[in-house]
């Protein structure tokens, strides 16, 4: 995610740390030592911090499971909202997605019985008050935070319980639409109460209300491309330049052509692909350059037999807006976002029909 970086690794598993979040964190910090705001001190501040410590053990839960059953996680990234796992792929079983749900608000349980089974077994001496109120809280917190993320509101973690237990009895898309309508409900119905009570509760519906729309559109357009080859939708007749083309050259060609990319060849070789981003790169005064000095060397390729979805994914991950085809070495075609978005409205007609 932009804006984001890596401050440690668990289980093979980047954990980045989001600039708002950050920013947040300073914020009660300084908030609680200079006394800017009424019951917000040191303690509150450190009770704050050891929530996203429980954030990241309640990610680490998902992404364990997960990785039981095969699913790579690319990272956990920790928003001022809480956590997210970013996983390669979705669980297949509806059975695999219920128990990789249900691992995180788990964790934040147990967290609570092992502060509350330290409370009132200590309570008792009542030699140190501050650490068993600090515990007390600590426990509520997660009590809290495991049932927050029961309620089932997809995309968290009750909303894909539910999704789970109704794809035993319907489709995966029908599930999916179904779990996501009742987050989008419960999302305006907590935004509407977050008016009237507290702001940050209009964050989360946002947060909610965007994420089930968005994993809704991501597994329908899955469902709708599934077993479609690249080979079937990409474009063959593809116009490639050399590398001895200069920028002005390339500009022109690509005003005349309407194509925003092009492959580069240097001799018999694909050394690259050349875009319009790249291009504009270039200054006033590098108009005769040629445009290796601006290409971009690092392909990445496809080939006709790869499925659909996963050369999404590539330029998802890249955020090239397309991908040269390969084949036993050679060029034969090329496929974009475009080429995609056309696929996808034709296939969703004839399933319409």
């Amino acid at each position: 995610m932009k804006y984001s970086f890596k401050i440690f690794s668990v289980f093979g598993i980047p954990v980045e740390l989001h600039i708002s979040f950050l920013l947040l964190m300073l914020l009660i910090y300084a908030v609680a030592i200079l006394n800017l705001a009424p019951g917000v001190d040191l303690t509150a501040a450190l009770l704050i911090t050891l929530l996203f410590v429980t954030v990241v053990l309640h990610e680490l839960a998902h992404s364990y499971v997960a990785q039981k059953y095969g699913i790579k996680i690319d990272r956990i990234i920790l928003l001022p909202i809480g956590g997210v796992s970013a996983m390669e792929e979705l669980p297949e079983d509806p059975g695999e997605e219920l128990r990789i749900s249900i691992a995180g608000p788990l964790v934040n349980f147990v967290i609570a019985m092992i502060c509350y089974g330290i409370y009132f077994a200590f309570i008792g001496f009542g030699s140190y008050p501050y650490i068993f109120e600090f515990l007390n809280n600590f426990a509520l917190v997660n009590l809290i935070l495991g049932v927050f993320n029961l309620i089932p509101a997809y995309p968290m973690d009750g909303g894909r319980v539910l999704r789970a237990i109704l794809a035993g009895r319907m489709s995966y898309l029908q599930a999916t639409e179904t779990a996501a309508s009742i987050g989008k409900f419960l999302a305006i119905f907590m935004a509407v109460v977050g008016i009237f009570w507290n702001f940050f509760l209009i964050l989360i519906a946002l947060f909610i209300y965007i994420g089930a729309d968005a994993e809704y559109k991501e597994i329908m357009i899955s469902t709708i491309l599934e077993g479609v080859k690249v080979g079937e939708i990409m474009t063959q007749k593809v116009k490639t330049v050399t590398g001895e083309t200069t920028v002005e050259e390339m500009m022109k060609i690509m005003f005349q052509n309407k194509h925003m990319g092009y492959p580069v060849f240097e001799g018999n070789k694909l050394a690259g692909i050349i875009t319009f981003n790249d291009i504009s790169q270039a200054k006033h005064g590098d108009e005769k350059k040629t445009i290796t000095k601006f290409m971009t060397r690092d392909l990445v390729t496809t080939s006709p037999d790869e499925p659909l979805t996963d050369t999404m994914t590539k330029l998802n991950k890249t955020g090239v807006g397309r991908l040269p085809v390969m084949e036993n070495g050679e060029l034969v075609g090329i496929i974009s976002r475009t080429d995609i978005v056309r696929a996808l409205e034709i296939l969703k007609l004839k399933k319409g029909n």
